[in-house]
């Protein structure tokens, strides 16, 4: 199905460029007909003509039809003109050299049409494996991408993270300057009831109360820091192990990805070599058949030069 649409398509592009060739309607139904029957084996009628060219009234692709018959019955015919020779036999013998010409065209004909269709079947089959690889490819590169966004997620989640983790510590270093205010507080507190100790007993006591809530504030505010501190060291040691996973997750997707990817890229390679190897495959072809056209018009040239002699 696939080498008949492809054949479809190039014999209408060549009659569109026909189209271009001749300004003449008659002309360009005369060039179809004779494209039709001698480059692709097909029989034109006058319905197929119109299909194809579209153009004048449906008498127009008639009457081409019936010159292109009267014509090509005309110079299929080869006389032997000898005086020797009857004349029933002459003729007998143009007609069989004719019809033995006939068949040889038609059999060439046949060979090359189905040497076409299989090269063009294997380039078609080619190049939907060649498509099928780059479609693969494309996934494998759409994967990659997508794995690396989520890398780049992570990477700004664990960048937040340690944003708090600072914002954190900052907050841990306010409170060790609290501390150790508190502790100067004391010292302060300390100096000041040895000096009223003398004479001020009531003011001792004070002190002495003060420098006992005080020392309350520095031991909960001791144990309140050295548990944040604490858990902040299994936050940073839970973030790190985070860090290496991920780390690790992006090494083997990298490698895997890097794997997929030559592979894709050895089979588009060979593919792509065995598109070339079949397209010389046709060039050698079509030279074949330009050949065997070029043989025809001087077999044809000599039918002319005959009739003329005669």
């Amino acid at each position: 199905m696939n080498t008949v649409i492809t054949n479809e398509q190039q014999l209408q592009t060549e009659i569109d460029a026909l189209k271009t060739q001749f300004s003449e309607t008659k002309d360009i139904y005369r060039e179809v007909c004779v494209l039709l029957f001698f480059r692709y084996g097909i029989t034109p009628t006058a319905n197929k003509l119109y299909q194809y060219v579209r153009r004048g009234s449906m008498s127009a692709p008639a009457d081409a039809l019936n010159k292109f018959w009267v014509e090509l019955r005309e110079k299929s015919r080869v006389r032997i003109d000898r005086p020797d020779i009857p004349e029933n036999i002459s003729t007998l013998a143009g007609n069989l050299i004719a019809d033995l010409w006939s068949e040889a065209q038609k059999a060439a004909q046949a060979g090359f049409s189905e040497l076409v269709d299989n090269a063009a079947a294997e380039i078609l089959k080619y190049r939907l494996q060649s498509e099928m690889a780059e479609q693969k490819l494309e996934e494998n590169r759409q994967l990659l991408t997508e794995t690396q966004a989520e890398l780049k997620n992570a990477l700004t989640r664990l960048s937040e993270t340690e944003n708090l983790h600072q914002v954190d510590i900052l907050a841990l270093a306010d409170k060790e300057k609290t501390f150790k205010t508190l502790q100067n507080e004391k010292s302060f507190l300390e100096a000041e009831l040895m000096k009223v100790q003398a004479n001020y007993s009531v003011q001792i006591d004070k002190l002495h109360e003060s420098l006992m809530l005080s020392d309350q504030r520095y031991r909960a505010l001791e144990s309140k820091t050295l548990l944040d501190i604490d858990r902040e060291r299994q936050r940073a040691a839970k973030l790190e192990k985070e860090l290496t996973r991920l780390n690790q997750t992006l090494t083997k997707a990298r490698i895997a990805n890097s794997n997929q990817l030559s592979k894709q890229q050895v089979l588009i390679n060979s593919l792509r070599e065995n598109i070339g190897m079949l397209k010389g495959q046709l060039k050698e072809s079509q030279r074949h058949l330009a050949a065997a056209m070029k043989m025809h018009n001087r077999i044809k040239g000599r039918n002319i030069s005959t009739k003329q002699a005669r």
